[in-house]
């Protein structure tokens, strides 16, 4: 392997590419403590000690950081370490870490979020919200079945109706005052949400 190009991106941070292709970022002090330089030969083995005592534990270090103050689903983390100029290599290694000690769980998130959303949203929109983070459409599906058969089971009541009703209360505080010109407003405006239409009917 030859290191074919050394990059300074910013002060003190450097792209390291190896037989002409980014292999990873480094501070100068590591290019000074493996004596890196461009044009260089280098090892397999050091290659690989570089690797696991300085690229995965910082793109660990990063990922946790990413997660400490707020869940994400794996697209999400994903794409923010890729932003960091992680390799897909790389990446692949702190998923498998932060999935093995809990820190990362699309199921998990996806619960959390439905359950944040479910009175106030539609199972539409959620749905579409979810799978644009990148979270897998048959697992939205099986979050949503448990979470809204518990609101059925706790409550005889549907989640959903809850969430057309919450949302026909910002608009007024009395339905039956309503002209059917304002009523077919309302329901145009709650159906391009995504809500059940019969349902919006029904509460409306």
């Amino acid at each position: 392997m030859i290191i074919t190009k050394i990059e300074e991106k910013e002060k003190f941070k450097f792209r390291v590419s190896i037989d002409g292709e980014f292999a990873f970022l480094l501070y100068n002090k590591d290019l000074e403590n493996y004596r890196l330089t461009d044009q260089m030969s280098l090892s397999q083995e050091l290659y690989d000690t570089i690797i696991e005592k300085v690229v995965y534990p910082r793109a660990t270090e990063k990922a946790l950081s990413i997660l400490k103050y707020m869940d994400r689903c794996e697209h999400e983390l994903r794409m923010k370490l890729s932003k960091a100029e992680y390799t897909e290599e790389v990446i692949d290694h702190v998923i498998q870490y932060v999935k093995h000690y809990g820190y990362l769980d699309d199921e998990r998130y996806a619960t959390a979020y439905i359950k944040s959303r479910m009175n106030r949203k539609s199972k539409l929109m959620i749905s579409s919200e979810l799978q644009q983070k990148g979270v897998a459409k048959s697992l939205i599906q099986q979050v949503f079945e448990v979470e809204y058969r518990e609101v059925e089971d706790e409550d005889g009541e549907d989640a959903e109706s809850i969430a057309i009703r919450k949302a026909i209360s910002k608009k007024t505080k009395n339905s039956e005052s309503l002209s059917a010109e304002e009523k077919q407003k309302i329901i145009a405006s709650l159906y391009r949400k995504g809500f059940d239409l019969s349902k919006i009917k029904q509460n409306l």
